[in-house]
């Protein structure tokens, strides 16, 4: 009669255990998103250290590719999101370049786009 009981207990805890290894392989390019984004913002701004460089990427994550690094000069703004990690992004125009992309707002001399994608 235990063993009618325990079968099914053991079934479902291999089931419970095999999950976060699924969630886990969200690392690297597989946690690139790319959010849709709309030029609603009519904002500017600068890097924060204009002396430094930050980059302008492909998607609101670290993890995602780098389209251009922004050294100085203005960026246009478009609209932000709010990233899994809780990190708010700018989607922008480097407007030396015309390159468009998303950069941490935490690189930005005023905080970024106040205007949600």
């Amino acid at each position: 009669m235990w063993a009618a009981v325990a079968l099914p207990l053991l079934a479902g805890s291999a089931i419970l255990t095999a999950a976060p290894s699924a969630g886990a392989a969200t690392t690297g390019t597989a946690a690139c998103t790319h959010p849709s984004w709309r030029d609603v913002d009519t904002g500017t701004g600068y890097l924060l250290n204009r002396d430094g460089s930050a980059p302008l990427r492909s998607g609101p994550n670290a993890e995602c590719s780098t389209n251009i690094t922004v050294f100085s000069g203005r960026l246009s703004y478009d609209c932000y999101v709010v990233n899994s990690a809780g990190n708010t992004w700018t989607h922008a125009q480097y407007d030396d370049t015309g390159t468009r992309g998303w950069i941490w707002d935490g690189n930005l001399n005023d905080g970024g786009a106040q205007t949600p994608c």
